[in-house]
């Protein structure tokens, strides 16, 4: 008995440490407390979530790996990663790089949460740790705001750390992070802190407006989108205030963010209409010549991927060698899709596919499921969906591949699955 219990504490200190990881991953507090610096936090997280999990598996008999839809993708993912980095064409170099490093460390703590997260509440753990962390990019995004803290023009910069290295960056990830707030809005019965979940979507809602991003701003579309069936069935005075917020959000909006917005059609139009390219670039309006730099760009890197189609030119590609007659993929494209398949052609595209299947399917069947027997896991489930319409757009524009939150997220919808399927909420030897 004494042994069970030491190796449930174990594996509960595994996850917890897998937890500190993430939220170190999105707060980056290194770079606020420099004398952090040299303790290597996040990797030193890594390594004791990786050792305990080694240590409790052992004691109960149980696999390091639980070889999921999500982990057997990400065991696939750093297989090819690997040998794309030692064989691409254009690869800078065979040593570790950023790039490997972003793709083998992500992969493996999506492992460590698919591994651990064994019951329904540690899937929870997992957003309400991204909620949390997350609360400094809202402070951040008020903050300078209200400082006028400014990118270029009326645009909103952000905290530079982590995930947010420019305005569409943070747009992005504060679209993204909106399903969550609402999730725990739905399902916190303590008034004040519904208030509080409510005011932090409204608060992302606000940020991402700020930033000028035309890519946030259509994140924001595709998930009302989503958003209107359901709270127009569920939460109706919720959705009327939220639409009169948003009214009286969009009126504080800059200027130029609000002509950048309106932008966004003749972009469109001007990405897709072949009558840009026969212009001259320097006759062209800076609206025009963005969406023909984007249009250029996709166009050499699809033909790049096409030439190079199995293992692309490398995940660290080196653009002194890329053709001139493709020189527009140099650089990063704007497209996730893209941009993987740059890095490791078609093998790379069908296993980002397969994380976007494990988080739009697997939480789709989780909704649907769970409807009437658990609403508060129903909710979930949709939270993560909706997370999913999020990445879809966000990356077709503004690429961020392999990064923490998506990869934690297919993890977390692939073990709730898994946790459903056994209805592990039933065991009460678990502890979040």
């Amino acid at each position: 008995m004494k042994l069970a219990v030491a190796s449930s504490t174990t594996s509960l200190w595994a996850f917890r440490f897998v937890l500190w990881y993430l939220c170190i991953l999105l707060v980056q507090p290194q770079n606020r407390f420099p004398v952090l610096w040299p303790f290597r936090i996040a990797l030193v997280s890594m390594l004791v979530a990786m050792v305990l999990h080694l240590i409790s598996s052992s004691q109960e008999g149980r696999p390091l790996i639980r070889f999921g839809p999500a982990s057997v993708t990400a065991l696939i993912l750093m297989f090819f990663a690997f040998v794309s980095n030692q064989f691409g064409a254009f690869q800078y170099g065979t040593g570790w790089n950023a790039n490997i490093d972003i793709i083998v460390k992500n992969s493996i703590c999506l492992i460590l949460i698919e591994a651990m997260a064994t019951t329904v509440e540690r899937v929870w753990a997992v957003f309400a740790t991204m909620l949390v962390a997350t609360l400094w990019w809202i402070k951040g995004g008020l903050r300078l705001s209200s400082a006028g803290a400014t990118y270029a023009g009326d645009r909103l910069m952000g905290p530079a750390v982590s995930l947010i290295e420019n305005p569409n960056g943070f747009a992005f990830m504060m679209a993204l992070m909106i399903p969550i707030y609402l999730y725990f809005y739905q399902n916190s019965h303590i008034k004040w802190l519904r208030w509080g979940f409510l005011g932090c979507a409204l608060s992302a809602i606000y940020i991402t407006l700020q930033t000028g991003s035309r890519t946030g701003f259509l994140c924001l579309v595709a998930a009302g989108v989503f958003l209107l069936p359901k709270y127009g069935a569920k939460y109706k005075t919720t959705l009327i205030g939220i639409g009169i917020a948003v009214f009286l959000i969009s009126g504080t909006i800059g200027a130029m963010n609000m002509e950048r917005y309106k932008t966004i059609g003749s972009s469109i139009a001007n990405f897709f209409s072949g009558d840009i390219e026969d212009k001259n670039p320097a006759e062209m309006t800076q609206d025009e010549q963005s969406a023909w730099e984007r249009k250029m760009k996709n166009k050499h890197s699809w033909r790049l991927i096409l030439e190079y189609p199995v293992f692309g030119v490398g995940v660290n590609k080196d653009d002194s060698k890329i053709p001139e007659r493709l020189h527009f993929a140099t650089g990063q494209v704007h497209n996730d899709w893209l941009y993987i398949g740059v890095q490791l052609g078609f093998i790379g595209m069908g296993l980002y596919a397969s994380f976007m299947a494990c988080v739009f399917v697997f939480s789709a069947r989780i909704q649907r499921e769970t409807k009437k027997t658990w609403p508060a896991l129903s909710d979930l489930g949709w939270t993560i969906k909706l997370m999913g319409v999020v990445f879809v757009v966000g990356g077709f524009f503004s690429p961020i591949g392999w990064n923490p939150l998506f990869m934690a997220t297919a993890g977390a919808a692939s073990a709730l699955w898994l946790n459903y399927q056994n209805q592990s909420w039933n065991r009460a030897t678990e502890r979040v």
